[in-house]
């Protein structure tokens, strides 16, 4: 089960837009010998493919009870350090959290990643049993032909049928591509509103929105880059 499932806005007519990788691993499983070590490999290598945007981006700007540190040791790390403070986040993001995700808007970038994950990184924890497991989320035609080029098969596929039932009063679709990308549901259909109703006023640009709606999700998976054009399409009609 993915919470990036219910997505929306995606279209077959415009391929290679959205790309989430998520990394996960058992809580119980945490705690075996080279698990976390693992973990911590896999993220740093999501974080060099260059996501638009990944889990810890905003973790030096938001209080989050549940993390072993407070946000400043963040602030701290990234403005000491750089990329490579960024990179030591990354790391401990590995170490503690069960999951690990980011979002690509560049397919080259996805088949990179999955490459050098199925190099010696999976051979090893084939081999030592690590339970780790690597999940692509995108329409499934891109999925295939990732899969496809880099000669690995998919050995299953998690497609949700939409919304049923009394459905007559839930937003527009041009409303649910946007709140949907959040799969905990922080982004408020109210907050999307009143950003479309800036961007008019020209308070904002329509970018600046599709960043304002990525910083509550703590999983990183909110796209900004497809955000900002849902945006200006909301804007301008």
């Amino acid at each position: 089960m993915s919470h990036t499932s219910q997505r929306r806005g995606l279209n077959p007519a415009q391929p290679n837009e959205e790309f989430i990788v998520l990394a996960m691993s058992r809580s119980d499983y945490k705690e075996l010998e080279g698990v976390k070590e693992a973990m911590s490999e896999v993220a740093v290598a999501m974080l060099r493919h260059e996501p638009v945007n990944i889990m810890s981006k905003n973790f030096t700007s938001l209080d989050i009870p549940e993390l072993p540190v407070p946000r400043e040791f963040f602030q701290f790390l990234e403005a000491l350090f750089g990329d490579l403070g960024k990179e030591i986040i990354m790391q401990l993001v590995g170490q503690e959290s069960q999951v690990v995700t980011a979002v690509y808007a560049d397919r080259t970038r996805v088949v990179n990643l999955i490459n050098e994950i199925r190099g010696d990184w999976l051979a090893r924890n084939v081999l030592k049993g690590y339970p780790i497991s690597i999940v692509l989320s995108t329409m499934a035609e891109d999925g295939h032909s990732c899969c496809q080029e880099i000669g690995l098969t998919e050995h299953s596929y998690l497609h949700s049928l939409g919304f049923f039932g009394n459905i007559q009063d839930m937003p527009s679709e041009d409303e649910l591509a946007l709140a949907t990308m959040c799969g905990h549901g922080l982004i408020s259909i109210h907050r999307i509103r009143d950003l479309v109703g800036k961007i008019r006023a020209g308070q904002i640009t329509a970018a600046q929105a599709g960043e304002n709606i990525a910083k509550p999700c703590v999983c990183g998976i909110v796209n900004p880059v497809r955000a900002g054009v849902a945006f200006q399409g909301m804007a301008d009609a």
